[in-house]
């Protein structure tokens, strides 16, 4: 058994990592209905929770600052612009968008749209 779980690994890992382009460790919890456009370069931390109907596009990284540091949790029908970054133990509320090569570094609530290094919000559901 455990030798066939060492060829599933490697096959995994030609197949998502080496092909394709992309860090998405098998142990992470997605939902359903992920939608990957131009994948390449996609990096997702193993503890990251992603909710379902997220798109994310190239470039984006789910993932932690530091070893053990915490990771993000995406809500449902969140959309990623390409480049985007996630770092930390942040959660990203439902119908969010990030914009393109923002770095988001604090807790986005539902239905905000952010952008920017460091992302800001400039549209939420109060507003």
């Amino acid at each position: 058994m455990r030798k066939l779980g060492r060829v599933v690994s490697l096959g995994y890992l030609v197949i998502v990592e080496w092909t394709w382009g992309m860090e998405i460790p098998w142990a992470t919890q997605i939902g359903p209905r992920l939608r990957i456009f131009h994948g390449t370069g996609i990096v997702i931390n193993a503890e990251s929770v992603l909710g379902a109907d997220v798109v994310l596009r190239q470039g984006v990284c789910l993932g932690n600052r530091r070893s053990g540091g915490g990771s993000p949790r995406v809500g449902n029908r969140v959309d990623f612009g390409a480049a985007s970054l996630v770092l930390g133990p942040y959660s990203i509320g439902d119908d969010s968008k990030i914009g393109a090569a923002s770095v988001v570094l604090a807790d986005v609530e539902a239905e905000a749209v952010v952008v920017g290094n460091p992302a800001r919000t400039v549209k939420s559901r109060i507003s």
